[in-house]
């Protein structure tokens, strides 16, 4: 007797390689690619900064995909260790950039706001010229993109995507949002600067907006995901959604002791993509759905 059972067709899953899985963004990608076949690597797995270990690894694996999380973001550690910041941010994103293409596989890279001067107050769309950052890290930052770039163009058909943002927050690992609702535990004043401007992005909207990227198969290029406001407001909004009876006192960032000076308007305009949800939405979640919740 035959079965009127019609055998189920098995959908092909992407092969994708995650870098920096551990941290913050990679740890969230992994959630939202986790319907695909995912090879979460972060540094025990692959030294991003040998290359010839990039090299191998990658062309074993064969991804279609690779999503470069990875980076180093300390950036007052990078005025003094320059080398450490241009060796990740930089030098290993050639040695990804070069194996990712020779697999012929997509290559998608995040970049920072520090790219730009910070002093255009209207702020920065994606073909706006970056430069010159104010710190170490931006200055890696953009050599790193500089990078992505100039290879591009040397392979025919190669398929990538720099996303540049901004003020990231969202659980596995620090992050402002985390620090002033710990902070206002303990305190009933903050002092918080008043004079930079920016642009928070929740991890969760830009590994959606990520995504969607290549699932539309947006054309190759600069994209930018982010929201603006200052960090005075972020944080004012903070302690709200928080419910906490903190005041907030709005200072100058020349009262701040930091290594590296910081951009007054970061502000990354989005020309090209969907925009993203409310950043006090997105931000409401985050708070809900892991500081009060206690989850982080």
């Amino acid at each position: 007797m035959k079965s009127n059972t019609k055998p189920r067709k098995t959908v092909k899953k992407d092969k994708i390689l995650i870098l920096g899985a551990k941290g913050m963004l990679g740890s969230m990608l992994c959630n939202i690619f986790s319907d695909q076949e995912i090879f979460a690597w972060d540094r025990e797995d692959l030294d991003i900064c040998d290359e010839n270990a990039v090299k191998i690894k990658i062309s074993e694996l064969n991804p279609k995909i690779i999503i470069n999380a990875a980076a180093y973001t300390n950036v007052d550690g990078a005025e003094k260790n320059k080398s450490d910041a241009f060796r990740v941010n930089a030098e290993a994103v050639r040695y990804l950039i070069n194996a990712a293409f020779d697999v012929g596989a997509i290559f998608v890279h995040y970049s920072t706001d520090y790219i730009f001067s910070g002093a255009n107050p209207l702020g920065y769309k994606e073909d706006d010229k970056p430069g010159p950052p104010l710190n170490i890290y931006g200055l890696s930052k953009l050599r790193g993109e500089e990078l992505l770039q100039v290879s591009a163009k040397s392979r025919n058909g190669a398929k990538w995507y720099l996303i540049r943002t901004s003020w990231l927050f969202g659980p596995s690992g620090k992050n402002f949002v985390k620090t002033i609702y710990n902070l206002a535990k303990e305190n009933k004043e903050l002092k918080i600067v008043n004079d930079q401007h920016g642009k928070p992005t929740y991890t969760k909207d830009l590994a959606l907006a990520t995504q969607q990227l290549i699932l539309k198969n947006f054309p190759s290029g600069i994209y930018h995901f982010t929201r603006g406001i200052s960090w005075f407001e972020f944080a004012k909004e903070i302690i709200k959604l928080s419910h906490f009876a903190s005041d907030i006192v709005p200072v100058g960032s020349n009262t701040l002791e930091r290594a590296a000076k910081r951009p007054q308007f970061s502000l990354l305009i989005n020309s090209k993509f969907t925009a993203l949800p409310d950043w006090k939405i997105s931000l409401e979640e985050y708070i809900h759905d892991y500081l009060l919740s206690g989850k982080e």
